[in-house]
């Protein structure tokens, strides 16, 4: 990585503002989980996060949002590699617009499918999708991995982000779609997880998170998780 930004570092800015700082073609894998402006609020989240940042704009602005991240995204993703994307049922027309705009093939559309419910009137929702792309045409994985993905939500006692992902989870579309030793990015880094799951699988990781006190929570939990690391090979 050149100019200012530096590997298995996340920083406490705007991606789509600072992206255009990070060189082309700089990355191996972009797997993010973007704000699905659904005005999201947790039965199981801590006290402190009340809201998520860019979760209530209008129709336009988080059109333009996911134009301008995903563009960026593909500029500073190496040709042939991968990018995932989360996202909600419900806002999937805007996500599927903005990665085509970019200029990705979408492959296929994996489903996360949790151990628990949420809340709903009607029926009470239990999965959430996500956008395998491509840029260019990378080679398969050596194994192919199901489109149903069953993994346990992360425990409420554990939480340091209303919407945080299990990192095994991660872990798994890493292992299937980055390369060893790639470099991981994040513009939407929450809670810190894809950074955790991408260096515990020998990759570097790379992002942002925007709201100062989830990227200080972020920066905390890698910290305490390598610092342990680091101690147990002492």
């Amino acid at each position: 990585m050149t100019g200012r930004f530096s590997e298995n570092r996340i920083y406490n800015e705007d991606c789509v503002t600072a992206m255009p700082d990070m060189p082309p073609a700089c990355v191996d894998m972009v797997l993010t989980d973007p704000p699905y402006n659904i005005v999201f609020r947790s039965n199981r989240r801590k006290e402190r996060f009340d809201f998520i940042v860019n979760d209530d704009l209008p129709d336009a602005d988080f059109e333009q949002l996911l134009n301008a991240y995903f563009a960026e995204c593909r500029r500073i993703l190496k040709p042939d590699r991968f990018l995932i994307s989360f996202m909600s049922w419900e806002t999937i027309p805007f996500f599927e617009r903005a990665i085509r705009a970019a200029g990705f093939t979408i492959k296929s559309m994996p489903i996360w499918v949790k151990n628990n419910f949420g809340l709903g009137y009607y029926t009470r929702p239990q999965y959430e999708p996500m956008y395998l792309a491509m840029k260019g045409k990378p080679p398969p994985p050596e194994t192919a991995i199901s489109d149903i993905l069953r993994f346990a939500c992360v425990n409420s006692g554990d939480l340091e982000h209303s919407c945080q992902k299990p990192v095994a989870l991660l872990q798994t579309l890493i292992r299937t779609f980055a390369p060893e030793g790639g470099l991981v990015f994040d513009g939407f880094m929450g809670s810190g997880s894809t950074a955790i799951a991408a260096r515990k699988l020998n990759r570097k990781h790379i992002g942002f998170e925007i709201d100062p006190k989830t990227f200080e929570a972020a920066q905390n939990r890698i910290d305490t998780e390598f610092r342990q690391t680091s101690l147990l090979w002492e």
